[in-house]
């Protein structure tokens, strides 16, 4: 073979392998396009956010807008380099013209060493005009979600390597009435083996619940691998005797502690009681202020 016509058809040959390689990809069966949102119909934008019940329980919340045609989403899927993949929705909806609407989605894992600011939305879409385009759009967060999702979870993994935290199953008390006391018995075990380490700084007051003795539960406790299993007994008492905040409460008893662990993660991890403990916590509240206790 001649040298000038090699370079050449070694060129051609890696532009077909590019081409066949990118048809391929368009082509994968149930996923958008890896395409930006230059397809899409005009006014289509999305946020992400979380309402106060989805942190709990574990949902990301996609708020959708749309100032343009009336369109229909065939499928979505949430990527992003701090989430395990996963989070995919092929239920379709609709969105009228200026209309918005809230998708919520179960949260993947976090992935620790992942830019929480590097989230996309691919999405499927149909026009009113019959076409259906895809493409990529980069959500909105106004409010931190995604470093907050990440900072919470990564933090959680770290203290867990550490000791578990666990909310008892029931209220200890003693007395009645408005002279009755009550203490959350929290028990702190540290994992058997390991180098991990924990300050517990303390844990926050509620919206229904404070400490017997002030507001807050102060702790300054370090844990360590290896260390012996304890018990932390908080005094609880009501934070405010209001019928209207007991028969509203979202998380009132969900106790924030503030923590630090040694491998520089800090911030705020919550345990929320279980059903029995907070029937407990509830009717505490009420016999101590003197309530009636709200059915349910």
């Amino acid at each position: 073979m001649p040298r000038a016509d090699r370079p050449r058809r070694e060129l051609a040959a890696a532009l077909l392998a590019a081409a066949v390689a990118t048809g391929l990809g368009a082509c994968a069966p149930g996923a958008p396009a890896e395409t930006d949102d230059a397809d899409l119909p005009e006014g289509l934008t999305v946020a992400v956010q979380q309402g106060r019940l989805d942190a709990p329980q574990g949902r990301l919340v996609l708020h959708f807008e749309n100032t343009g045609d009336p369109l229909t989403v065939t499928a979505l899927e949430v990527r992003s380099p701090a989430l395990e993949p996963g989070m995919r929705r092929d239920e379709p909806f609709e969105l009228g013209a200026d209309d918005a609407l809230d998708i919520r989605l179960d949260l993947t894992g976090t992935v620790c060493d992942g830019d929480p600011a590097g989230i996309e939305i691919a999405v499927d879409v149909q026009s009113a005009d019959g076409a259906e385009p895809s493409g990529v759009l980069v959500p909105e967060d106004p409010f931190g979600t995604m470093a907050r999702i990440a900072d919470a979870d990564c933090l959680a993994e770290s203290a867990a390597a550490v000791a578990a935290i666990s909310m008892p199953e029931r209220l200890r008390s003693e007395g009645s009435g408005e002279a009755r006391r009550a203490w959350i018995d929290v028990r702190v075990e540290p994992v058997a083996t390991g180098g991990g380490t924990m300050h517990l700084d303390g844990v926050s007051a509620t919206t229904l619940l404070g400490n017997e003795e002030g507001l807050d539960w102060p702790l300054d406790l370090d844990v360590a691998a290896g260390d012996a299993p304890f018990t932390i007994a908080l005094a609880v008492k009501p934070a405010r005797c209001d019928a209207h905040a007991l028969a509203d409460d979202k998380r009132g008893t969900i106790l924030p502690f503030t923590i630090a662990t040694g491998d520089g993660r800090e911030g705020r991890l919550d345990r929320p009681s279980g059903n029995a403990l907070k029937a407990d916590l509830y009717a505490y509240y009420a016999e101590r202020c003197g309530l009636q206790q709200p059915a349910g």
